[in-house]
Formats: structure tokens, C-alpha cells, sequence
């Protein structure tokens, strides 16, 4: 759930590997900008992200090019 690919996390200039999971969760309780969105719940599972493809599959249809 988290986006490391956000502007707001590359202007925070933290490196990824350097972060343990209570501090990525303590980022995402301060900042809303570093969840990856939208955040969608299909059957009872969560998807994070805007992959078209990914979600149209998930949903039972493909997307044409």
C-alpha cells in the first residue's frame, strides 16, 4: 500500500531499503500522500494501484490496447 514512486516520497529523499514496517506505517498515518490509491477491495481482497489491466482481470474482463 505503500508508493515509494510518489513525488512526495522521492522529495523526502529516505531510501526504501532503510525503512522498517513501523516506520512506513508511521509515514502513512502522517502523510496520506504515500498510500498507493486507489485502494480497491474485490472479494475481500485489497488492490493497491492504478494497473488497468490488473484490476480489469480481478473484475473478470480484459481491457482492449
Amino acid at each position: 500500500m505503500f508508493n515509494f514512486k510518489s513525488t512526495t516520497f522521492k522529495k523526502s529523499g529516505l531510501d526504501e531499503a532503510s525503512l522498517s514496517d513501523e516506520d512506513l506505517a508511521g509515514m502513512l498515518v502522517s502523510e496520506p500522500r504515500f498510500f498507493k490509491r486507489p485502494l480497491v477491495v474485490i472479494d475481500g481482497r485489497l488492490l493497491a494501484g492504478t494497473n488497468a489491466k490488473k484490476l480489469g482481470a480481478e473484475l473478470g474482463f480484459e481491457l482492449e490496447n
